[in-house]
């Protein structure tokens, strides 16, 4: 029961205290007391308290215990805990992830793939749909996690019908960190196969593809206390993702985080101008997208001049113009910027909200002229990674919603990515687009509305 009632902390200093007292009584009673069998007693109290901290850490950093964004509550709780100790976030010292004799000018580079600037490639990647709820649940039930919430598994087919529906790109969200093992985060090798497959299937399909770290918020919570398990987290899973993956051609896309945001607080989704703990985190995610590219072009071949996206605090672009959001540095020079927008929010997402949509709020689009300003016009792409307008009943007005936003995104150059988590109800996240068991469009018109200002 006293590991019940007892901190961590407490518990330590509870087990030494009794530890002495037992050594103090043996020597009252006359018992010899040697210097090795005081040796020994500190010895057992030490292993007994790695066995608790080691059940304390799992219990906590289980994933099965965590399979919401929502978690990171929990771990940010439990890290400022007065019991906890004060270096359980730093990493062993002998923690590395790039082999000591790795030579990246091993690996051949076909620069002539690579030679268009970040504004004309991003033009190039069009209209794009999200392969979602699929690769990036957040489970780890092997490779059961593809259809643990509810979609079905990816097949060749369909991904052939993304090509024939007019789509020029695909983007396919991954969860990694629900797939690894250790202090280095070792990628489960059937989980980088089937990712690897899917690719294949999309490359072979004549799709430009992103694959990315998407619900893995827990795993590089944007704050100062959790930075140096994040950054290694981003190091470890792009060091073996780059290395898988480095001689494909420029189709293949990475995209370092998906939404890094300080999930179970109050500014999860929105921040002030100026709060501080919301510019503080935005500093950091600036930090993690560094480390992201550097470790990509340290893999050599292809990865030197690959196209990389970056990331917006919660993928929202006005609060990260807001907050003065710098960009990593890249020698090659080939950053995308990712960000999400399904604007206006009470149109396109917020429930009810409101459903009928007329060319008169396009000015409500006004996210687009600010990131023109801010990226475009300094030549760095903007790839809106994740758009859609949820079905209330009002799919005249969603037409013409798709067909006033990407009119508008295509003249500042920046590319769409429908989102489709395979909801075909009514309300709250039915952004259901394409049928993955019927392989036809669910509104063909929405299709034709998305698509057509591309061509």
């Amino acid at each position: 029961m006293l590991p019940l009632i007892l901190g961590r902390g407490k518990m330590k200093k509870y087990t030494i205290a009794l530890c002495i007292l037992c050594i103090f009584m043996m020597v009252a009673c006359g018992k010899k007391t040697t210097e090795e069998e005081i040796t020994d007693a500190v010895n057992d109290t030490a292993v007994t308290e790695d066995i608790t901290e080691e059940t304390a850490l799992n219990d906590k950093e289980n994933p099965d215990d965590a399979v919401s964004e929502d978690s990171a509550e929990d771990i940010v709780s439990d890290t400022d805990s007065e019991d906890t100790p004060e270096k359980e976030d730093s990493l062993p010292d002998d923690v590395s992830v790039i082999p000591a004799d790795f030579d990246a000018s091993a690996y051949n580079v076909d620069a002539d793939c690579f030679t268009l600037d970040s504004l004309e490639f991003t033009k190039n990647l069009k209209a794009g749909w999200n392969l979602g709820n699929t690769l990036d649940c957040q489970s780890t039930d092997g490779l059961n996690a593809e259809v643990a919430w509810g979609m079905p598994f990816t097949t060749e087919k369909l991904i052939d019908l993304i090509k024939e529906s007019g789509f020029t790109s695909i983007r396919i969200p991954v969860s990694w960190g629900y797939h690894t093992t250790g202090d280095n985060y070792v990628i489960d090798e059937e989980w980088m196969n089937r990712v690897n497959e899917i690719v294949d299937w999309a490359i072979d399909a004549d799709l430009y593809v992103i694959i990315n770290s998407h619900h893995d918020n827990d795993f590089y919570y944007p704050t100062e206390e959790h930075l140096e398990k994040s950054l290694h987290y981003l190091e470890c899973i792009w060091w073996q993702i780059g290395d898988r993956f480095r001689d494909y051609d420029e189709h293949l896309i990475f995209e370092g985080m998906n939404e890094p945001r300080l999930s179970g607080t109050d500014l999860e989704w929105y921040f002030n101008k100026g709060d501080s703990q919301g510019v503080a985190s935005l500093r950091c995610i600036e930090k993690q997208n560094q480390i992201f590219v550097d470790t990509v072009r340290k893999t050599g071949g292809n990865n030197t001049l690959r196209y990389l996206m970056v990331s917006a605090y919660a993928g929202n672009p006005d609060i990260t113009m807001d907050n003065g959001f710098v960009l990593p540095t890249d020698p090659a020079n080939h950053l995308i910027m990712s960000i999400h927008a399904y604007s206006p929010y009470d149109f396109a997402m917020g429930f009810p909200g409101y459903n009928v949509w007329n060319s008169e709020k396009v000015s409500e689009l006004s996210f687009m002229d600010k990131a023109n300003d801010y990226f475009v016009a300094n030549g760095v792409g903007v790839a809106i990674t994740e758009m859609g307008a949820i079905n209330k009943k009002n799919t005249a007005s969603r037409v013409l919603w798709f067909d006033d936003y990407t009119k508008k995104a295509a003249s500042f150059g920046m590319p769409c990515f429908v989102w489709d988590n395979g909801n075909n109800g009514i309300g709250v996240e039915t952004f259901a687009f394409i049928s993955r068991s019927g392989y036809k469009a669910i509104y063909p018109e929405l299709l034709e509305a998305l698509t057509k200002n591309y061509q």
